[in-house]
């Protein structure tokens, strides 16, 4: 590596030759990035050949940490080909401070995203230029507001037939009320195997999980998040309710903004951590409310 940084400086570093394989090269400097994520801009000035692997992982995922952070973002777009953020960003994280013209401006220049955290509250009585953006990218996974793409006039929010849904494999509502009242038709979304859930101490959810579970055809894994303080009363209400599912795994939640952090790290996050514990349970024969000693 300290090789590899010190041929930066030589007005001819492209023409010398790598000391390593080039396979391996860029694994040692993508592990760099992922383990000191603020070098990666300095990584990138190596060489042009470094700056296309660090570039890769650096824009793959990118939460936006506020307003200014999301305005400096979107000029880096503005000036890079309009085939830049297609092909490289995959994974984005609005929060709610973000304008919503900044929102619409990501989103049209961001087209190729899988992965979407969209946490602002409702910004428009009628958020249709928002919800065709929205329906025009390949999502699989969607974190959302459910305010912000459902009019707050709408009476009771279905998201069965709502073109953003359509197919997901992935959704996690963050709005602590979604199941009080109904189960929003999610048990009806063809393609979703995963789904994630905040869980309060008030308001009944049980008709609405129970209908989930029951009714879903592809679910794999349903995640309720909750504080700390809360997981114990979380799984007493469950056993009350009769509610003994091994694909339901509570867990410990304090900021929305932890998954998606470490997404950015690429470390294992809660869908893979739930994945396993319900391979666990089903290859053990645990109960629904177990968990392998190293995930409790």
């Amino acid at each position: 590596m300290s090789a590899a940084v010190r041929r930066a400086g030589s007005p001819n570093q492209e023409t010398l030759a790598p000391f390593l394989p080039p396979e391996l090269e860029r694994e040692i400097f993508l592990l760099t990035a992922r383990s000191y994520r603020g070098v990666s801009t300095r990584l990138m000035l190596v060489a042009s050949r470094v700056k296309v692997w660090i570039e890769t992982f650096v824009y793959k995922t990118v939460v936006l940490r506020g307003p200014g952070h999301a305005f400096r973002f979107m000029y880096v777009l503005a000036n890079r080909s309009p085939e830049f953020a297609k092909t490289h960003v995959k994974a984005l994280c609005i929060r709610p401070q973000i304008p919503h013209s900044l929102i619409i401006q990501l989103l049209t220049v961001c087209s190729g995203l899988e992965s979407l955290a969209l946490w602002v509250p409702s910004q428009s009585e009628t958020p249709t230029e928002l919800v065709s953006l929205l329906s025009s990218l390949p999502l699989a996974l969607l974190s959302l507001n459910l305010t912000a793409i459902i009019s707050p006039s709408h009476p009771k929010p279905v998201l069965q037939n709502h073109p953003v849904f359509e197919n997901l494999t992935h959704l996690d509502v963050v709005n602590h009320w979604a199941l009080w009242t109904s189960s929003l038709g999610i048990e009806r979304l063809p393609h979703v195997t995963h789904m994630a859930f905040r869980f309060w101490s008030r308001g009944s959810v049980n008709a609405a999980l129970s209908l989930i579970l029951r009714e879903s055809p592809a679910l794999q894994v349903l995640i309720l998040l909750a504080d700390f303080v809360v997981i114990p009363g979380a799984r007493r209400y469950l056993e009350k309710e009769g509610i003994e599912d091994s694909r339901v795994v509570i867990m410990k939640h304090l900021r929305d903004a932890d998954e998606w952090e470490t997404m950015e790290r690429e470390t294992e996050g809660m869908w893979h951590r739930a994945e396993r514990i319900v391979r666990w349970r089903r290859l053990t024969r645990a109960g629904p409310f177990d968990f392998p000693q190293e995930s409790s």
